[in-house]
């Protein structure tokens, strides 16, 4: 019975993946019953209450549920200074999805390591997973081209942001098991020229340094001191040369992200300001549509600045509950920062190159707080936690 409950997990929990890397915000957008059970949120609802059953309490991270349970106290408390209005209650709901995707996606992972099998494989499923968004792309750019579709590069051409994030697991995924090295530098040139069509700037960037990263875990201390000399000079010529790092986006995120850390520091970071906030004030949002005005761009209007988050995940998560959260979130990592034999074990590296890529990807996008986006990040990074405590892997530290 269990064993069989736990096959229906994985089929329904396939199901999603696959809904979210192939049809994006249609899937996520696609309302089931008003006015926001949305067609992703009820079956992911639907999969976590079947998960809740088989929780294991051999696999659960302390650190991660105080996380969960404080993101949880802040949303109560969000819901009682809009005396429970339906109508209002959207947006402490939806802000707060932030970290109820991450609940569930732990809730469900948690419930699928009781099988010994997907607990095995589990490493090597989050790779697959990559390698099916890369293939999802080709096959979407080749249609484009059969389309007659002139413009490939630096172009927004992607089925959903779930493919643009399974670039960073598929390289990492290709990096850590091709043999041959020039294998891995030829392989690893296509995926950035095929990257080249998301027309993301972050995405080039996660990539470049899931690349350096995982040649400097692998040289010795001459060469890392090459490739850092390298990679200073890379991103100088970056923010110097390429007219997109400096263009009107960029001061959009800088205007968001400084009124964003002078809440913070008001707060004393310590302190969040729980959920159905303005992501920025009045004065800040009136500088940032000036930016664009007279011009194709973001302009933050009524409701928006309910849901226009500063495009750094991580700072809105803080703005939330607090920077505890962060902090919570990073110590299961704390074996990484201490184990000198990381690039010894591929799978530990691999997920952590992963993370890595999508985190740098979260620090200049809306991800976390979206159910189109947020699944893989926290698919990676409970991969990686639950292979952290692995009882076989601790030995052999």
């Amino acid at each position: 019975m269990k064993t069989k409950a736990i096959n229906v997990i994985v089929i329904f929990f396939l199901l999603d993946l696959i809904f979210l890397i192939t049809m994006g915000k249609s899937y996520t957008k696609l309302i089931l019953i008003p006015p926001f059970f949305y067609a992703h949120d009820v079956l992911l609802f639907a999969i976590t209450s079947m998960s809740a059953w088989f929780i294991n309490k051999a696999h659960r991270i302390k650190s991660v549920e105080i996380v969960f349970i404080l993101a949880t106290i802040y949303l109560i408390i969000s819901f009682f200074r809009i005396d429970f209005d339906f109508k209002q209650s959207y947006f402490p709901l939806r802000q707060f999805m932030i970290y109820g995707y991450g609940l569930s996606t732990y809730i469900i992972i948690n419930s699928l390591y009781e099988n010994e099998f997907i607990k095995r494989n589990f490493t090597k499923f989050i790779g697959y997973l990559g390698l099916l968004c890369i293939a999802v792309q080709v096959i979407y750019v080749v249609y484009l081209f059969k389309s007659s579709e002139s413009d490939f590069f630096f172009e927004r051409k992607y089925l959903s942001p779930m493919v643009i994030m399974g670039f960073f697991v598929g390289a990492s995924y290709m990096l850590n098991y091709i043999k041959k090295n020039y294998l891995k530098h030829i392989v690893f040139v296509i995926l950035f020229i095929l990257s080249l069509t998301t027309g993301h700037d972050s995405a080039y960037l996660a990539l470049a340094l899931i690349y350096f990263s995982y040649f400097f875990l692998q040289f010795n201390s001459n060469y890392r001191l090459i490739l850092v000399i390298g990679l200073i000079a890379l991103i100088i010529g970056v923010f110097v040369f390429v007219p997109s790092f400096t263009d009107l986006n960029v001061m959009w995120r800088l205007t968001f992200w400084e009124d964003s850390l002078y809440r913070l520091v008001n707060n004393y970071f310590i302190f969040g300001e729980g959920f159905g906030i303005q992501y920025a004030n009045d004065e800040t949002i009136t500088r940032l549509n000036d930016l664009f005005y007279g011009v194709n761009g973001p302009q933050i209007i009524g409701d928006d600045k309910f849901v226009t988050a500063p495009h750094n995940s991580f700072i809105t998560m803080i703005l939330h509950i607090g920077v505890l959260s962060i902090i919570l979130l990073i110590y299961p990592l704390k074996t990484l920062f201490s184990n000198k034999r990381l690039q010894m074990n591929n799978e530990i590296l691999f997920l952590f190159l992963s993370l890595l890529g999508i985190a740098i990807f979260c620090s200049f996008n809306v991800i976390l707080e979206l159910p189109h986006s947020s699944s893989l990040f926290w698919i990676v990074y409970f991969g990686l936690v639950f292979k952290l405590n692995d009882n076989k892997y601790q030995n052999e530290l």
